[in-house]
């Protein structure tokens, strides 16, 4: 039996568990992270601790991505997310409502969520990192929107509602994909009927500048003759 040299075969790390429960040892990887970095009191570290620490034993109890039969697990997803919010690192809080939504989990304290997501679009540079991002907005916005479909509280322009649709059209716009543009814009016009006409008159302003694909002025155009004329 031949014998093949090291350097010619890529060589494969085995990981414990599936890919959920490896993300979630990167969450809490990155939480130890920056609790050393930014020298937090032990008890402060335990406080952010205990809870992902259950995240990560309902992981091995259910497995990283299966739909948990039991009660309050939002409850402990929602204090988490705020408090990590605290910390000011939008990946921790991105992770967790990550976490949630491999499980099924409603997400109750929505804003921060909302927030890391905008802050992570606002850094992301080259298209493939902002289709990424629109991945990760549109992945949000689907398991949100049993909870947060109803929208009562339209005179609320931060309701996260309409603030996550706002973001994901805008992230759409900025990867120039017209399928996701596409996407995005339908998602929009069904969420907020009251706001499609004036969203699409200040991105028409926008478009207008040089530099923006054609493909993207034509998408917005349209859906500005559709909802103003």
């Amino acid at each position: 039996m031949p014998v093949f040299p090291l350097d010619s075969m890529a060589i494969q790390t085995i990981q414990f568990g599936d890919e959920g429960q490896a993300a979630t040892r990167e969450l809490i990887r990155r939480f130890d992270s920056i609790a050393k970095a930014r020298g937090l009191a032990a008890s402060e570290r335990e406080r952010f601790r205990a809870p992902l620490a259950t995240l990560q034993s309902l992981d091995r109890q259910y497995g990283g991505s299966a739909p948990l039969p039991l009660e309050a697990v939002d409850e402990v997803v929602a204090a988490l997310v705020a408090d990590l919010a605290s910390l000011e690192d939008d990946e921790l809080v991105i992770a967790v409502a990550l976490w949630a939504i491999r499980h099924e989990v409603a997400i109750t304290a929505m804003e921060p969520v909302v927030n890391a997501l905008a802050n992570r679009s606002n850094r992301a540079a080259g298209k493939s990192e902002i289709a990424a991002v629109f991945g990760l907005m549109q992945g949000v916005v689907a398991h949100a929107g049993e909870a947060l479909s109803a929208d009562l509280e339209r005179s609320n322009p931060e309701r996260p509602w309409r603030v996550m649709h706002v973001n994901l059209a805008i992230t759409a716009i900025r990867t120039e994909d017209p399928a996701m543009i596409d996407y995005a814009f339908d998602a929009l016009d069904a969420a907020l009927p009251d706001e499609r006409a004036s969203f699409y008159s200040e991105a028409l302003a926008l478009a207008l500048a040089p530099g923006i694909a054609a493909a993207v002025r034509e998408r917005i155009e349209a859906r500005h003759r559709k909802w103003t004329s």
